[in-house]
């Protein structure tokens, strides 16, 4: 069993190097492959080990696997992993299965061994920062766990065998959650059930705080950690929320599974600076499952309205407590233009472990696939069109970078189109998308709002140039419900697609070799213009010339 208890007094001391935690500004660039830990990758590298998800049981995933994996992930342009919780879990099984998922805390100073040891973690941190890519460790602040098989939560559970809060007194008394809209009710009373009962931290208690949050930075520091996912954040204190927060001083975005934009934007304004944009994710699902973009570009605006930074919010559109995509439409153009709206919207985006191979689990666990089983292929249409989304995405951000802080707004809205912009003029990313399917046909689309009229503009997913009309109106091709996504031609050298490799660029660069090459092909046509114009004086003068001989001798 690995343990980072043996390293505290070293953490106190000041012996240990300190957390590499990054900020919101840095995280903003970012974009984030959501891993679960278990699922992900085996030691043994093997592409063929059974993984029954029904049975909820662990299936063999590493930190080491993960380690040997990244080339794979950074494949797709992704900077950053979020790997499961790593503290020790419940043993055994249960009805419903094993704690594979790392939501069942033990013992917050050890490790959990499935998933491999101390050094394994300290070696896949050195990995990702070698490369120049984040962790972000998922974390679970409500409550701790324990089996009661059936048996009455509120008399057998033995406070005992939890560490460190191993007293009755660190909790909530006993009590079932009985309306979760109600948010005393699902914050005072326990998460789980009479299988496996989640005692529900007293997260009011100053003692509590401040044990939670001198662990959180030991193991951050420990590990470098550079960001954190708090699980059921709903569930949790509010208050302590922003009191952990400013102890731990790092980004972190807090799960609160709600579609109302009121209750999401009041937890960013008061409590925690991020969280996964779940009314951008519902407002999604209508549009592409239901057809109805209306709803799409409303809770767009909503958002901006209500939330204090729609753009450090977390955009995503499956992880591991919803269906998959897949598992409600097998479109795959629909598919590619939920990835488009996610990678290219505000905020971080997380894409969830296998969605790059469109699997369709529905709901948990049945979502949580063992990834190796793909063999994870890189010729996955899925695969590759991420490469390119965050391609764009991190050339516009290298040109700008305020690009991140932009708010996205809609510039289109059709019976089965949508329009997005962000970025500022002359630099913007545009989105076009189709709620049409893989059966749509082909046709002309005439969007009133993109660039300057004369700009000519590269669609990057097929590398396609289109020229603006002089009414600023760029007129698309769709077909098969394909997404587009547009951006300015010249701006495209060291962008990594159509032909140019990736350079670390900057956008005066860029403009002054525009402008150089304008100026050259303007001198050229110049001279070629001069020539002409010469030439046809002379021929004139020829012909008047012949003429004259031929009135004369007339």
């Amino acid at each position: 069993m690995g343990s980072i208890s043996s390293l505290r007094t070293l953490v106190m001391a000041g012996l240990l190097g300190t957390s590499l935690a990054a900020t919101t500004e840095q995280w903003k660039s970012r974009t984030i492959y959501q891993t679960m830990t278990d699922r992900f990758a085996r030691t043994d590298g093997s592409t063929t080990s059974p993984c029954n998800t029904t049975e909820g049981v662990y299936c063999g995933g590493t930190w080491k696997g993960t380690i040997d994996k990244l080339d794979y992930i950074q494949g797709m342009g992704f900077d950053a992993i979020m790997i499961s919780p790593v503290i020790e879990n419940l043993e055994g099984r249960v009805s419903y299965g094993e704690a594979y998922h790392g939501y069942w805390p033990l013992d917050l100073y050890s490790l959990n061994s499935h998933f491999g040891t101390h050094q394994d973690l300290l070696d896949l941190s050195k990995a990702l920062h070698d490369r120049g890519m984040y962790l972000m460790m998922d974390t679970v602040l409500n409550n701790m766990a324990y089996m009661t098989n059936g048996s009455d939560p509120a008399t057998h559970i033995d406070y005992s065998a939890l560490t460190p809060f191993n007293s009755s007194s660190y909790y909530h008394p006993y009590c079932k959650i009985t309306d979760w809209n109600n948010y005393t009710n699902a914050q005072l009373c326990q998460t789980g059930d009479n299988i496996v009962a989640l005692p529900d931290l007293y997260t009011e208690h100053s003692e509590v705080q401040e044990m939670l949050e001198n662990w959180a930075k030991e193991i951050m520091s420990t590990y470098s950690i550079d960001g954190l996912r708090i699980d059921a954040a709903k569930h949790v204190t509010p208050s302590f929320l922003k009191n952990f927060g400013d102890a731990v001083n790092t980004f972190m975005t807090g799960e609160v599974m709600q579609q109302e934009v009121s209750t999401i934007c009041e937890y960013q304004n008061n409590y925690i600076g991020s969280l996964p944009n779940y009314p951008i994710y519902y407002a999604l699902l209508n549009a592409f499952t239901l057809g109805n973009t209306t709803a799409l570009a409303t809770q767009v605006q909503a958002m901006k309205s209500a939330c204090s930074d729609v753009t450090a919010l977390a955009s995503f559109s499956e992880n591991h407590d919803v269906a998959r995509f897949a598992s409600m439409t097998k479109d795959m153009a629909l598919a590619k233009n939920v990835l488009t709206f996610t990678l290219l919207f505000d905020g971080v985006p997380i894409v969830y472990q296998g969605q790059e191979h469109h699997l369709d689990g529905g709901y948990s666990p049945v979502n949580r696939e063992a990834i190796w089983l793909t063999e994870y292929k890189t010729d996955a249409e899925l695969y590759k069109l991420i490469s390119k989304l965050n391609a764009i995405r991190k050339h516009a951000a290298r040109l700008d970078p305020q690009y991140v802080n932009m708010q996205t707004y809609t510039v289109f809205e059709g019976g089965s189109e949508l329009g997005f912009r962000k970025g500022v003029d002359g630099r913007q990313v545009i989105m076009l998308l189709s709620t049409q399917g893989t059966e749509g046909g082909p046709y002309n689309l005439s969007m009133p709002v993109s660039f300057t009229g004369g700009t000519v503009a590269t669609e990057v997913l097929n590398c396609v140039n289109y020229t603006v009309n002089e009414l600023s109106e760029l007129v698309v091709p769709m077909d098969k419900g394909e997404p587009r996504v547009f951006f300015p031609a010249e701006l495209m050298p060291g962008s990594g697609l159509c032909g140019f490799p990736v350079s670390n660029v900057s956008y005066a660069t860029l403009k002054t070799k525009a402008a150089s090459t304008k100026a050259a092909a303007a001198a050229s046509l110049g001279v070629k213009t001069m020539g002409n114009i010469a030439y046809s004086a002379l021929f004139s003068l020829g012909l008047s010339v012949v003429a004259s001989v031929v009135v004369g001798v007339l």
